[in-house]
């Protein structure tokens, strides 16, 4: 997401629409090109000032904006993708684990879980081929099993956090004008998990094991 409006217009996050615009009417004037002629960078301040209020000078436009940020806050780090929503063929609307095999790091190997299409890609859809629905994005996490236990196999538990639907508007808040409360309009909430892993016997570097539908939810 591009600079944060609030802080371009050195307000906070909660402050009220009049504050906003108190504070845009100030920075506009005091970095206005008529002002500041031949001033490279206080014309590139009042361009950044601009297109901060367009983000965040009307309530709806603010809504939408929070509402935007919420989401990709969701995703930020952690094994959870850049893009909130990562495109698909598979015609379902969940994402994947896919735990794949590292080893190699001395008396114990790696266990990787991570997306098959990386940060923020997307599978194509071949040539007059009708688009899929919308998918989840896949989650990435990490587990760590000995040498002996990739060599003979083993069962691995770890807990993850995923997005699931709301269990009140499922799903149908996000992006309308009107909140869901639990899940502040993002039409998702964040939820723990337990899983268990099975990792075959001889597994070698690089080997790759998807876990359907246990990624995040779309809205």
């Amino acid at each position: 997401m591009a600079e944060d409006p609030y802080r371009v217009l050195g307000v906070s996050s909660d402050a009220s629409d009049a504050e906003i615009k108190r504070a845009y009417r100030k920075l506009a004037r005091q970095y206005h090109p008529d002002r500041n002629p031949d001033d490279a960078a206080a014309e590139e301040r009042f361009k950044a000032i601009q297109a901060a209020y367009e983000n965040v000078g009307t309530a709806e436009e603010r809504r939408e904006y929070d509402q935007r940020r919420r989401m990709e806050d969701m995703f930020a780090g952690g094994g959870f993708q850049s893009s909130p929503f990562g495109g698909g063929s598979g015609g379902v609307d969940l994402g994947d684990i896919i735990s794949q095999f590292m080893g190699g790091r001395g008396a114990s190997g790696g266990f990787d879980t991570r997306s098959s299409r990386g940060f923020g890609g997307q599978a194509q859809t071949p040539p007059n081929e009708p688009a899929q629905p919308t998918r989840g994005a896949d989650i990435e996490a990490g587990l760590d099993i000995s040498l002996e236990q990739a060599s003979q196999g083993t069962e691995v538990k770890f807990s993850h956090r995923r997005l699931r639907r709301c269990e009140k508007c499922k799903g149908s808040s996000f992006g309308k004008s009107r909140r869901c409360a639990p899940c502040n309009g993002t039409g998702v909430q964040t939820k723990g998990s337990t899983l268990t892993v099975k990792v075959p016997p001889n597994a070698e570097h690089g080997q790759s094991l998807r876990l359907k539908g246990m990624g995040h939810e779309h809205p």
